[in-house]
Formats: C-alpha cells, sequence, structure tokens
C-alpha cells in the first residue's frame, strides 16, 4: 500500500490520500474533526482533530455523536477567540499478534488496521449483581458435577463412591466440585452463550472488543477466575480473593481475570425477571439450608451412632458409629434396607411366604438366581448369629472379581432374611465392624422356639 493518510467512513476504510487530499475532503463536509484516520508508521487510529498537520484553521471541535464510525458532518465558522471545550473521542486499540511485524518494518504493502467498533454502550455490571449471579450459576452447576462424581467416577472406582457417602468427605468434594462446576459452566456458556445466573440478573459477558467468548476463552476466563476470584476455593482466602475483586469492580474497573480481556455488562433486568431472580436467589438458600441440615444429622448419626427400627417387625437396633442409612428397592421391585461405611456397603432384605423351605434349600436356589450379579460359593457354611442358627457364603462380584462379597442367611418362621456384605476393592467386608452391624440387624428378626440346623442338629 502507498504512504498516504487513510480515514474510516462507515464500515469501510478509504485511502490513501495526501494531506492535501484530506484538506479537499473537510472543505467538502466529507469528512470532519471526528473522523477516525490513520497512516503507515503509526500504530492506532485517531480523530482527525487530534492529528495537527490535517487540521484547518477555523475548524469548530464539536464532537459529532453518530454510531461507530460514521463520518461526521464539518462546519465552516470563523475563528473563535478561545477554542470551545469538547470531549475527544478516544483512540480506539488495535490487536496486533507478538509475531505480526510493524507496519513500517515489512517489506510488503501495509494494510491498515481495522478500527475495533464501539463498545454497546451498556453500563458495567455492579458487583453485587454479579455476586448473586456467580453465587446461582457456581450452585445450579454443582448438581451436574455431583452427578458426573457419583455416577461416572463412583461407578468406576467404588471406594471413592462410598467415601463420598461418609460426612467426612464433604470438605474435600466442596474443593473438587468448584472447578468441576467451573467447567460445566463454560459448556453451558459455549452452548448457550450465557448462563442461569447471568440470563437472570441481567448479566453480559463479552470480549474487551465486542463478540461473544468461545467456550474455550470462557474456560481460560473461568480458570483465572478460579485462581484470582475463588482463591481455589479454599476457606478464608476466598474471602480476600472475593473481596479484592469486589472492591475493584465497585470502584468502576473490572475484576483482575476481566482485565483487558472482558467486558462484564448490565442488561435491563425488568420487574419481571427480577422477581424471578430474587425467587431462584431465595429458594437457592432455603435448598442450600436444608441440605446443610440434613449434612449435620448425617453427621451426628456417623459419629455418633442411631437406632434403627425394623419396618417389619418393628423391632429396634442400635446401630454403630461409623454407619449411614437409606432405603432402596432392589431390581425385584422389593424394599432393601443399605447401610454405608466408607469401604463396605451392607444390604438387609426379607422374604417371605417360605414355611415349606428350609434354609438349606433356600440357599441353593438364591445363590442360582444371583448368579449375574454375584458368584458366591454353593457350599454354604453354618454360622452362629446371637445364638440364632444361620449360613454364611463367600464370593465376589460377578463384573469385579477384586469386590469382595460375604452373604448371610437366617430363617425365622416364613421368613427368610438375608444380609449381604459388598466391600471395595481387594477388601474383605467380614470385619468387627460389619459383623457388630451384623448382629444388631438379626437382632430385629423375631426367633422361635426351636430352629432346626442340618443334620438334625438343634440350635
Amino acid at each position: 500500500m502507498d504512504e498516504g493518510w487513510w480515514y474510516v467512513e462507515g464500515d469501510d476504510r478509504q485511502g490513501p490520500l495526501s494531506v492535501a487530499q484530506i484538506h479537499e475532503r473537510i472543505r467538502a463536509g466529507t469528512i470532519g474533526p471526528q473522523t477516525l484516520v490513520w497512516r503507515p508508521g503509526r500504530l492506532a487510529w485517531k480523530p482527525l482533530h487530534q492529528v495537527e498537520e490535517l487540521v484547518l484553521p477555523g475548524m469548530r471541535m464539536e464532537p459529532v455523536l453518530l454510531p461507530d464510525f460514521a463520518p461526521a458532518v464539518v462546519r465552516e465558522a470563523p475563528p473563535l477567540p478561545e477554542p470551545r471545550a469538547f470531549d475527544p473521542v478516544p483512540a480506539p486499540q488495535f490487536a496486533r499478534s507478538e509475531q505480526e511485524p510493524e507496519p513500517w518494518l515489512s517489506d510488503g504493502p501495509v494494510e491498515a488496521p481495522a478500527p475495533q467498533r464501539r463498545p454497546s454502550g451498556l453500563p458495567p455490571a455492579g458487583p453485587w449483581r454479579r455476586f448473586f449471579a456467580r453465587i446461582l450459576d457456581v450452585w445450579t452447576m454443582c448438581v451436574p458435577a455431583g452427578f458426573f462424581m457419583g455416577a461416572v467416577v463412583g461407578r468406576i472406582w467404588p471406594a471413592f463412591g462410598l467415601w463420598m457417602e461418609t460426612p467426612s468427605s464433604t470438605p474435600v468434594l466442596s474443593l473438587i466440585f468448584l472447578p468441576l462446576a467451573l467447567l460445566f459452566e463454560a459448556v453451558v456458556f459455549g452452548l448457550f452463550g450465557t448462563t442461569l445466573g447471568k440470563l437472570l440478573f441481567g448479566i453480559r459477558v463479552t470480549l474487551h472488543g465486542g463478540g461473544r467468548p468461545t467456550f474455550l476463552q470462557y474456560l481460560g476466563r473461568m480458570a483465572r477466575m478460579y485462581l484470582s476470584g475463588l482463591g481455589l476455593g479454599v476457606p478464608f482466602v476466598t474471602l480476600f480473593t472475593m473481596g479484592r475483586q469486589f472492591f475493584e469492580v465497585n470502584a468502576g474497573r473490572p475484576a483482575s481475570y476481566d482485565e483487558k480481556r472482558y467486558q462484564v455488562q448490565a442488561t435491563g433486568a425488568g420487574v419481571f425477571r427480577t422477581g424471578v431472580a430474587a425467587t431462584a436467589l431465595v429458594g437457592l438458600v432455603a435448598g442450600v439450608s436444608i441440605l446443610h441440615q440434613r449434612e449435620a444429622e448425617k453427621s451426628i448419626s456417623y459419629y455418633a451412632g442411631f437406632a434403627w427400627t425394623n419396618p417389619v417387625t418393628k423391632l429396634r437396633a442400635d446401630i454403630p458409629r461409623g454407619w449411614q442409612y437409606r432405603e432402596q428397592s432392589n431390581s425385584s421391585g422389593d424394599v432393601v434396607h443399605t447401610f454405608v461405611s466408607d469401604n463396605v456397603v451392607a444390604v438387609f432384605a426379607v422374604e417371605g411366604g417360605l414355611e415349606r423351605i428350609s434354609l438349606d434349600e433356600y440357599q441353593r436356589v438364591w445363590v442360582h438366581a444371583v448368579r449375574v450379579s454375584m458368584e458366591l460359593d454353593t457350599r454354604a457354611r453354618p454360622i452362629n448369629v446371637k445364638g440364632r442358627f444361620g449360613l454364611q457364603m463367600k464370593g465376589a462380584m460377578a463384573s469385579d472379581a477384586s469386590r469382595h462379597v460375604d452373604a448371610t442367611l437366617l430363617k425365622s418362621g416364613g421368613q427368610i432374611w438375608r444380609m449381604v456384605l459388598v466391600g471395595t476393592s481387594d477388601r474383605d467386608p467380614d470385619t468387627a465392624a460389619t459383623a457388630a452391624l451384623r448382629d444388631q440387624l438379626f437382632q430385629t428378626v423375631p426367633s422361635v422356639a426351636t430352629e432346626v440346623a442340618p443334620k438334625g442338629e438343634t440350635i
């Protein structure tokens, strides 16, 4: 490109022109004092009135407020005794790759840099609006993060899945869930261009020069915010990092992780959106409070033990410390009672209507029925459960031979009760802790006057 001046006309760049040609267009009213001009050797576009060699005597320096970079209209007027005050249009900045040579060092023709368009004009989002939107985004994204950890990681790594159930895992899980939640937020933003919190609180995140961030760009923003805004989620550290960013935004400056990269602007909220946002925030706080209350109750029962009543027999058992309880259903729709520790799952269930079937016969049928999920010894050994006769079998899960299984069967009248212990990788679930739990659970099974063991032996 030849040496000369270029100017912006609408969305196009016109040039190159000599100084005399620029003056002709000023006199014709084609360009004015606010028109952006540039020539090779200069780093940035500037309004014409800031370039001394292009200004004509008698030009009035009134800013022309037209959208984008449309040309201004020049008005001729007699010289004023004193220059009038004006607000010059700031010169836009231009992104340049570090590897790109400067225009005046290039051997080939030099192209005029593309001037950036003006920002949308939206005001920056305030710190409280951004804070509430961030809280809503983090907590809503913790739902898919928790599902991923439990359903995917827990299935691949059973020991981790059991550990997640214990109250002692809560502080560590909060540190693990936070970066996962931010990752899922970046995925949602990449797909929809916004998130639930930003949508409800009227927040728009764009690149510094305009345009929507890509998934990778927004993921980079999340990584910087995780470090300098949320302090890696570490308690107390988070208070300092969030406080620092709060005061920066409150003073009208961008957050450190947004500086020179992103714009966070506030759109019109409206009455309806404000009401929905407030309702969502109140619901979130209520939900978190309920979760915390449940976690506190689980923690107390886990560390101190708890009383459990068998819903079938109405008899009570004192469950030792280190266990948590939940009621579930198996594949047949039968109710099973599950007790979970940090390395064992204990399943307690009953099957009725078996008055004419002996415990030996049931054991053979049951082992055959569960062979798809568990591989158990076909021959069981007798076991004394608090003075009651039972049968015990050893084996492993069919899908993972490293997960050992211990099953105990006990007959009472027309009912047969069973307790199945499943351990984590390479751990025998038959321990002192599980034996204490087994004794307590089988105490809720009603006794009969006489139970006959194999070979006619009476227990």
